[in-house]
């Protein structure tokens, strides 16, 4: 009996402090994430110059186009962002953590994107975004078909140190 009590107590005090490092990882990871989005997003001031093009010419359906890509595809950080989903995942003796940062665009719509991290390095694989106006803006099938490729890159990545 004691072996059985001694058992319990030593698995419900393992379990938290697994979590607790769990958990201590995933903050660790969050700053890395934000950099890699800040430095793939497009340049900043893109969507300004653009509304202000389209504030001259407002009937122009090209720069109303251009606007919304550059406006709408990536996390606007001076709003406020969250994580969710975030695991850590363990593939041939590595950890991969796995998670989701959501927050606005500049125009205030709702984005957010998938990431895989590898760890200890915190290095960011892959990102896929809820959505990418950005690629549709400049009706060239070539990004449109890198953008296909990429999405296919994450979801195998994704299923292979994700699940």
């Amino acid at each position: 009996m004691k072996g059985v009590v001694l058992s319990a107590s030593l698995l419900t005090s393992i379990v938290p402090v697994s979590y607790g490092q769990e958990n201590f990882q995933h903050e660790q990871i969050k700053p890395y994430v934000i950099g890699f989005l800040k430095k793939v997003a497009s340049s900043p001031g893109s969507c300004d110059l653009f509304k202000g093009f389209l504030a001259k010419e407002p009937s122009s359906s090209h720069l109303k186009k251009m606007m919304l890509g550059f406006c709408d595809s990536d996390i606007d950080f001076s709003k406020p962002i969250s994580f969710s989903e975030m695991k850590t995942h363990h593939f041939e003796d590595e950890d991969y953590v796995c998670g989701i940062i959501s927050g606005q665009t500049e125009i205030n719509r709702k984005i957010g994107a998938r990431f895989i991290s590898a760890e200890p390095y915190h290095l960011i694989l892959n990102v896929k975004y809820s959505r990418r106006p950005i690629l549709y803006t400049f009706d060239d099938e070539f990004f449109v078909s890198e953008y296909r490729l990429q999405i296919k890159s994450f979801n195998d990545l994704y299923e292979k140190y994700c699940q």
